[in-house]
């Protein structure tokens, strides 16, 4: 199991993010990146699709044989990502979840925000989620950030600066930064506007959980004994649609490796 890849995916773009701090985190790593756009926005599915899909999908990556597979994406994590593992056998799973403990321990106005996409800001697990490691002192405040997740997928944010603020500026309403100093990233999709964000809210730290599960794989592999002790780690990219249009994003990041567009047959 060493030299097998780790699968990281979610309905687009958003796993870069994540990539990018596990490149930095376990660099001899080989990483599988499936952008499964066919399924996207997984914000806007009800609590059985995303299961349905989420479990299609892991078990379809399990032909590529990884040690590993990451849910790259708040929304399947919060909502059905216990749900999956029951359901999936015969490989690790690991998700990526709001960091609202971080952000509790980080406030000094007893103000947090959460921006997420409409699905895991009204569900019910996010709810719990805030119960469990919210102190009731503080306040929580949910953005539904789908337009901005909306946005990246798209691009947009890369040719249009002045439509990129405007989104962001809907999204947030007014006032934010006079209540709120803590706010957290929970799309995997928000981290690349976050200059934006820094923008219009420059007293307002964001906290985006993608170096915590970096870590998090770096510390499940040595315990496991699965690390790859040496060579540089190759990244595989695959998408299920729309290859052309997040091709051209990718590489308007900086990522060089070849796409392949896969097909799936759910």
């Amino acid at each position: 199991m060493t030299n097998n890849p780790i699968a990281v995916f979610d309905s687009g773009i958003g796993s870069l993010s994540i990539i990018k701090e596990l490149r930095r985190e376990v660099p001899a790593e080989d990483l599988l990146y499936f952008a499964d756009r066919a399924h996207f926005p997984y914000g806007s599915k009800s609590h059985r699709e995303l299961h349905e899909i989420i479990v299609n999908t892991i078990n379809y990556l399990k032909r590529f044989k990884p040690k590993l597979v990451v849910v790259a994406s708040n929304t399947p994590s919060v909502q059905v990502l216990e749900e999956v593992k029951k359901a999936v056998t015969g490989v690790p799973i690991m998700g990526v979840r709001p960091p609202l403990k971080e952000a509790a321990r980080m406030t000094r106005k007893n103000h947090i925000g959460i921006l997420a996409t409409a699905g895991t800001v009204h569900s019910k697990e996010l709810e719990n989620q805030i119960g469990r490691e919210v102190p009731q002192h503080i306040l929580v405040t949910k953005f539904n950030a789908s337009p901005i997740v909306q946005l990246v997928e798209e691009g947009v944010h890369l040719l249009d600066e002045r439509r990129t603020f405007d989104v962001i500026s809907r999204v947030l309403g007014d006032g934010v930064g006079d209540r709120i100093d803590v706010m957290t990233l929970s799309s995997t999709h928000l981290p690349f506007v976050k200059r934006y964000l820094n923008a219009l809210l420059p007293t307002v730290k964001f906290v985006d959980p993608a170096q915590m599960v970096a870590k998090d794989v770096k510390k499940f592999l040595k315990f496991n004994r699965m690390t790859k002790k040496s060579g540089s780690g190759k990244l595989q990219i695959m998408v299920s649609d729309r290859k052309r249009e997040f091709e051209r994003s990718v590489r308007a990041m900086g990522v060089r490796e070849p796409v392949e567009e896969v097909f799936l047959t759910f």
